[in-house]
């Protein structure tokens, strides 16, 4: 009666690779390990092309906060006194208030989310330092 072995046992007497396949295999790799890093290096360097890019919109952004902060006192004009906005309805400043505070809350989260791996803000040296900061 035959002995039956695992397949454990047999895989390695069935694969006796020389040297020279090895080298041929490394050999073959290179091109397309070259190709991966090279593609992967033009991905990054267009990731933070365009991170800073965006980021230098984000001073914009700040000013679309304070358009949303000087739009409160407005729609509250424009709903007291409608004839004070002539051919505008009323609701429509409280519309654009929403929507500039919106659109400057989310393109800051926006421009967090996509920050690449190892950069910082590039706008954080054009900010208020705190008291503590300015002791120094």
């Amino acid at each position: 009666m035959p002995v039956m072995r695992d397949a454990a046992e047999i895989q390695p007497e069935a694969i006796k690779s020389s040297a020279a396949s090895r080298v041929f295999f490394i050999v073959v790799r290179l091109p397309f390990m070259m190709i991966c890093g090279l593609t992967k290096a033009a991905l990054y360097t267009a990731w933070c092309l365009a991170f800073y890019i965006l980021s230098m919109f984000r001073p914009f952004t700040w000013m679309a906060m304070l358009a949303a902060i000087i739009m409160v006192p407005l729609s509250f004009a424009a709903f007291v006194k409608p004839e004070a906005a002539n051919g505008m309805p009323s609701w429509a400043f409280v519309l654009m208030t929403f929507g500039f505070a919106g659109f400057s809350i989310g393109y800051t989260i926006f421009l967090d989310w996509i920050t690449p791996p190892g950069l910082e803000d590039t706008s954080v040296r054009y900010r208020r330092s705190s008291k503590a900061d300015t002791s120094q």
